[in-house]
């Protein structure tokens, strides 16, 4: 198991108070509801985010290739290419 970090954060009134009855219906009333219910909103909300990092990435490279003439297989052996240009 990862080591855990306490992580303080502020929420109004109303969102603290539907988030801990959301926690607590989901998760049960015992210890540690409220823990397992903000990782569980975390990696929800931190793998939304990087979902639409890619879509973005996507967008831009059908933008970039919407001139070329290469194949799929051509482009995937040239990519090495245009990444380290990138960097």
């Amino acid at each position: 198991m990862s080591r855990m970090q306490t992580l303080k954060v502020q929420l109004d009134e109303k969102k603290a108070e539907k988030f801990r009855e959301t926690a607590m219906r989901t998760f049960g009333y015992g210890k540690g509801a409220l823990s397992k219910a903000a990782n569980a909103a975390i990696d929800d909300w931190t793998r939304r985010i990087e979902i639409r990092k890619g879509a973005a990435n996507i967008e831009r490279l059908d933008g970039l290739l919407k001139d070329t003439k290469l194949s799929s297989v051509e482009l995937q052996h040239k990519m090495p290419l245009y990444l380290s240009k990138s960097d």
